[in-house]
């Protein structure tokens, strides 16, 4: 029997198929693509990318293992002229409310100097670093005090919107906060008021208790399938203490995450094959008060099944994979080469 599902944090409605759980190959899967042309992500070609603003290399080497560099086509821009003084949310404009130029700043992270496609290819010392450039980027961005909010999010495969197929992440700085960010916010700060405790704490205790949708655990992170979860093998990565900004993040735990984060998405494309997938970073919005009882936390998103037109029309997704089925599938996938011995 099929059942409707709502996202504490979201609100979002999902519909989970129970009779329609498929096995991994009956859902739609892209092939990873190899590009034969020049790739301008790859070490040697740093003079087919703008300036980097950043880089960061192995102690005691010279070469760059993460390099993030501007957004050669961005979708916004950092034209001092074209920032307004007091931008509204995204999506708070009235209709009759004139254009505002779309100030912001779009950078890509470029996450190793070789070839290849995913996260889960990634050695150890480069994985971590991915993740310091999150942290470092968002801090960075913020003590501008010219963004209320920065996106990183991160689309691997065609089907999940890549143009380029060398492992990389996105950065969009903001001058308003999202409407998904902001109903998130709204939703832990009602249920703090009502109930005196965090939300996610909440949600993240209750997975705890069931198991049913608990992936794996480390000593400071949890990766589950959600409850309420919009596609197969959908997978939250959450710090298991009350933590609000990213950027707050302890250096110490980076390594610990990204290996949580790499091992994740090698058993999603070991259980589905290698597939499209989306990764979306939802942290506090920099002038949001603690108070508001947020926690940061990582979506990964396959792209195994499409968004149509019930989706579309409804804002409703339908899954045909429950998330408890979804993560005894990924439990049981079998525990890969270590990618991380290799040398860079």
């Amino acid at each position: 029997m099929s059942e409707y599902r709502q996202d504490p944090l979201s609100r979002r409605w999902v519909i989970i198929g129970s009779d329609r759980a498929a096995r991994p190959n009956e859902f739609v899967e892209e092939p990873v693509r190899r590009q034969p042309v020049p790739c301008p992500f790859c070490a040697g070609n740093e003079d087919e990318t703008p300036e980097a603003v950043a880089s960061y290399s192995a102690p005691g080497t010279p070469n760059w293992l993460v390099r993030i560099v501007p957004n050669k086509y961005p979708a916004v821009t950092t034209d001092e002229a074209l920032c307004p003084k007091c931008p509204p949310p995204l999506g708070s404009m009235s209709p009759q409310d004139e254009t505002i130029a779309a100030f912001g700043c779009h950078e890509v992270i470029i996450e190793s100097p070789r070839h290849v496609a995913s996260l889960s290819e990634l050695t150890l010392a480069e994985a971590e670093l991915v993740f310091r450039a999150y942290r470092d980027r968002i801090a960075a961005l913020k003590a501008t005090g010219q963004f209320r909010y920065v996106q990183i999010f991160k689309n691997v495969g065609p089907q999940a919107g890549a143009s380029l197929e060398h492992v990389h992440s996105q950065l969009v700085a903001l001058p308003g906060v999202p409407d998904v960010v902001t109903q998130e916010l709204a939703s832990c700060r009602e249920y703090f008021a009502e109930h005196h405790r965090p939300l996610f704490s909440n949600l993240i205790e209750r997975e705890l208790a069931a198991g049913q949708r608990i992936l794996a655990q480390t000593d400071h992170f949890v990766a589950f399938c959600p409850f309420a979860s919009r596609f197969p093998y959908e997978v939250c990565i959450a710090p298991l203490a009350s933590q609000p900004t990213f950027e707050a993040t302890q250096t110490g735990e980076l390594g610990e995450l990204s290996r949580l984060a790499g091992d994740v998405i090698g058993r999603i494309e070991r259980t589905g094959g290698h597939v499209a997938y989306n990764c979306v970073l939802h942290t506090q919005p920099f002038d949001t008060s603690p108070h508001d009882h947020y926690h940061w936390h990582i979506e990964i998103i396959p792209r195994l099944t499409k968004v149509a037109g019930f989706e579309w029309g409804t804002g409703c997704f339908i899954n045909p994979l429950p998330p408890e089925a979804a993560a005894a599938h990924l439990r049981s996938s079998p525990v890969a080469e270590s990618r991380f011995d290799r040398s860079v």
